[in-house]
């Protein structure tokens, strides 16, 4: 008996020293392989697939001197030290779970579902990520942003019967879309090598730290742990997908090089999204400090005070 119970504690020890192994590895790559956010590319809207970047520069807002510090030259826009393990692993998801299974699910999805309930399907899933968004903003200094975030999923799921319908973008309350990847790199961690796993989106080592961090704030998970999570992330996946099959299409058509297209496109993305968060930070800060700072007095009042000492 006493031999079988130190079995077990030394079977969980080595578990534990496993995941804390784990842990220290996925830092030392994102710090040891460390490179700077880089220049953004084109402002772009990601796909679950990492594949389409759409031009859009008319929301670009003008960057300051705190978000110029996140930028670095054009060298670092690709960077791919583990491109053989990466190509394959995105040949396997594209070539044989997209081509075999969301394909023809998306497929499928959108010849019973007309679009309408689609995209209220893709608003409610996005409401139910108001506690990485607000989290997010808090660790980021942006108070607006949080308060924002919160505001909209009130509306949301009150007016907008659980985030079926966006009536906060209606009432210009914007969302912001904070997540971990962009909350790292905007306390100084590099973005590391391009990394693409199976049957997941493509990220950086530091992007992949960011969204295991944020599944801890997925209100799902809490009920059944890994299991809604992915049931989730399969229905998100097959619902995006019906959304942009046209799209997907005419991009695969387009390019000669997927896999490279996919890999800049994220990038580029993921660079823009750090430095426009930088600029909202500032953007943030700028109005608390100008709001609470005293005001001039009117001229008018001013004027009428000389006239009439009383």
């Amino acid at each position: 008996m006493r031999e079988a119970m130190t079995v077990m504690k030394t079977h969980d020890t080595q578990t534990a020293l496993g995941k804390r192994a784990l842990w220290l590895l996925a830092l030392a790559l994102a710090f040891g392989c460390a490179r700077a956010p880089g220049v953004p590319g084109p402002d772009g809207t990601e796909r679950s697939a990492g594949i389409v970047a759409r031009n859009d520069a008319s929301d670009a807002p003008a960057l300051d001197a705190s978000a110029s510090d996140l930028a670095d030259d054009d060298t670092d826009a690709d960077y791919d030290p583990w491109q053989p393990f990466n190509e394959a692993m995105f040949s396997f998801n594209h070539d044989v779970l997209d081509r075999w299974l969301v394909k023809p699910a998306a497929t499928g999805w959108e010849a019973i579902m007309p679009e309408g309930p689609r995209r209220s399907i893709a608003r409610a899933f996005d409401n139910l990520d108001m506690p990485r968004k607000v989290v997010n903003n808090i660790l980021q200094f942006r108070p607006i942003g949080a308060g924002r975030e919160l505001a909209r999923f009130l509306v949301n799921t009150t007016v907008g019967v659980g985030g079926l319908f966006d009536v906060a973008s209606v009432i210009h309350l914007q969302k912001s879309d904070a997540d971990g990847g962009q909350t790292l790199a905007l306390y100084g961690f590099a973005d590391g090598p391009y990394l693409v796993l199976p049957t997941m989106p493509p990220a950086t080592v530091r992007d992949a730290i960011g969204r295991t961090a944020d599944g801890f704030l997925d209100p799902i998970g809490y009920f059944m742990p890994f299991v809604a999570n992915r049931a989730r992330a399969i229905v998100t996946a097959v619902n995006e997908r019906s959304l942009n099959l046209k799209l997907y299409a005419d991009v695969e058509d387009s390019v000669l090089d997927l896999y490279s297209a996919a890999r800049n496109g994220y990038l580029q993305r993921r660079r823009l999204v750090v430095r426009r968060a930088a600029v909202n930070r500032h953007d943030e800060w700028q109005w608390v400090f100008k709001s609470l700072a005293p005001g001039e007095r009117p001229t008018a009042v001013a004027v009428a005070s000389a006239k009439d000492p009383s």
